[in-house]
């Protein structure tokens, strides 16, 4: 369940941002617009990450 319910949150976010449709009309073209903006997406959510580090006690 755990998984299932990152991969629906994950393109619920990808659809949000880059909507439902695709531009292109040939397969070919469609795989690399999907690849283009699952870079982006990737990069978006990279950003967005803390930085994380040990803290002495």
């Amino acid at each position: 369940y755990h998984r299932r319910s990152i991969a629906e949150t994950t393109m619920f976010r990808f659809k949000t941002i880059f909507g439902g449709n695709l531009s292109a009309r040939q397969f070919d073209n469609q795989a690399v617009e999907l690849f283009i903006k699952c870079v982006a997406l990737n990069r978006m959510i990279q950003i967005a990450k803390p930085d994380s580090y040990k803290v002495e006690a």
